[in-house]
């Protein structure tokens, strides 16, 4: 006797059948949703799935002291802590897989990588070596597993090895897993996913020409892509800046301490840019995650521009007046972009703050002591003196007038006379960083230090004519500002001195 089940059981079983599989399905979701990264394999491909992107950030490392600031990307706040020693290189990965990109160090002269596995102050968490002296390191995912590895560049072969493991104990990590040969001597390199498909490959900037080019594959061809961007010197990083899956250039300006960020992959303008940093600053960039912030930002360069100094007989009424002027303008800050006018900065000058008559030039001819203008006279030699600062920092010269009389004490042309309202000089801070004036003096000088950056200007040049004190003459000025990108600015000045008046 055979017996059936009847159709409503049937039913029943292929109902409880179909609740069983939504429930593995569902299952399968939520599992895949908790993975950074998620591979999924047939028989024949693998493909990899990248993990959501979060906008990348930047910062800088200061080699010399071992101290790093990060940027946090959306509030601007800075992290500092100290990692490293005097001559590290510095990077950033996600060596521990989480998704973060914390500091790694590579020891140029042994080959020793240092890495640490979160943003703060501490000793490394890995430590290996891989690849010879000289290697730039490289950090990327190179073979999409949500992990990144310490590759290097050889400069010496242009040739890139990549390795997909990490190393630990001091130990040696052995050959590399592929190497290959891209780019031309003198190109430095750097590492990104330039296509959204979760991969970071190398791509090289040619800093002399701008020239940006990158492969989408860690093998040897051509590059698959090229644009300009940039400037000379610029030294190059890549990141996710918008969160978009795709990573794109940004340059650090160590002549101006700033960030240049492209939002795309082709030539054109920054899209972001802003101070963060020093000359003697590396960049770095990555997705840090969450950064406690409230730091200092990194202090912008105060360097010595330029300097000068002139000199004058000791123990005159008029080296009172050049003190006191000295001292009046010692310490003045001249912000980016601003004015610095001596007569806005000092005011008149006037017995009631201390100066006394000395000789001036009044209509042409040198009087003292019963004009308004014999008060505070001599200070024409504490300007021109500032002004020569200004002409060889390469700085903006708004206003000058050289004297109508010329003292062998001054040099040719470049020099600046002085009065109340005026003549004045007026000069503009068109750098990005303040401009800081130091002054000094002896009984017999007075010296003008400028601080500041001047991004990097070569300042040439010389006067042409011939001029003496008894004839007057004509002389004419040249000056040439040579940028770090090439741009020159040549700028002329002519002048005429007029014969000194007979006793």
């Amino acid at each position: 006797m055979t017996s059936s089940a009847s159709p409503r059981a049937y039913a029943r079983i292929l109902i409880g059948f179909f609740a069983l599989m939504v429930i593995v399905v569902v299952w399968a979701i939520d599992a895949r949703a908790d993975d950074t990264t998620t591979t999924t394999s047939t028989s024949t491909t693998t493909t990899t799935v990248p993990r959501t992107p979060e906008p990348a950030g930047v910062g800088v490392v200061d080699s010399e002291s071992g101290q790093w600031w990060l940027r946090d990307p959306v509030s601007g706040q800075s992290t500092r802590f100290y990692y490293g020693n005097p001559g590290d290189v510095p990077f950033t990965g996600d060596w521990n897989c989480d998704g973060y990109d914390t500091p790694g160090l590579y020891r140029q002269s042994d080959g020793y990588v240092y890495l640490r596995n979160s943003n703060t102050q501490g000793a490394a968490d890995l430590k290996f070596y891989f690849g010879n002296p000289g290697d730039i390191p490289l950090a990327g995912d190179f073979n999409g597993d949500g992990c990144d590895t310490v590759s290097v560049y050889r400069p010496s072969e242009s040739r890139v090895f990549v390795i997909n493991r990490l190393g630990s104990d001091d130990a040696g990590l052995g050959a590399a897993d592929s190497s290959f040969v891209f780019g031309d001597p003198g190109d430095k390199p750097f590492v990104g996913d330039f296509d959204y498909d979760g991969i970071d490959t190398v791509g090289l900037h040619r800093a002399r020409t701008g020239l940006v080019y990158y492969r989408n594959s860690n093998d040897q061809g051509p590059a698959d892509h090229q644009f300009l961007f940039g400037d000379k010197g610029d030294r190059i990083v890549a990141g996710d800046w918008t969160a978009d899956g795709t990573f794109t250039p940004g340059l650090f300006r160590i002549a101006q301490g700033k960030f240049f960020l492209r939002y795309t992959n082709t030539q054109g303008a920054a899209d972001e840019e802003f101070l963060y940093g020093g000359s003697l600053m590396n960049p770095v960039a990555g997705v840090f995650g969450d950064l406690p912030g409230g730091d200092a930002p990194p202090p912008q360069d105060k360097l010595l521009v330029a300097e000068f100094t002139t000199y004058h007989p000791c123990c005159q009424s008029r080296v009172t007046n050049i003190h006191l002027l000295a001292d009046a303008v010692d310490g003045a800050v001249v912000q980016p972009g601003e004015k610095f006018s001596i007569n806005s900065h000092v005011g008149q000058r006037t017995e009631a703050k201390g100066y006394v008559p000395a000789g001036a030039i009044v209509g042409g001819e040198i009087v003292c002591c019963d004009h308004p203008a014999n008060i505070g006279g001599g200070t024409s030699q504490f300007t021109t003196t500032l002004y020569n600062a200004v002409f060889w920092g390469g700085y903006e010269d708004i206003y000058h007038k050289p004297h109508s009389l010329w003292f062998s004490r001054y040099p040719v042309g470049i020099e600046a006379t002085l009065g109340y309202p005026g003549p004045d000089l007026v000069f503009r801070n068109d750098t990005l960083a303040p401009v800081y004036i130091d002054t000094s003096y002896t009984s017999g000088s007075v010296t003008v230090r400028l601080y500041g950056n001047n991004e990097g200007r070569v300042v040439t040049g010389y006067t042409t004519g011939s001029v003496s004190s008894k004839d007057g003459g004509t002389v004419r000025v040249t000056r040439t500002i040579t940028h770090p990108n090439g741009a020159v600015e040549t700028q002329r000045w002519a002048h005429r001195y007029n014969p000194m008046p007979e006793d």
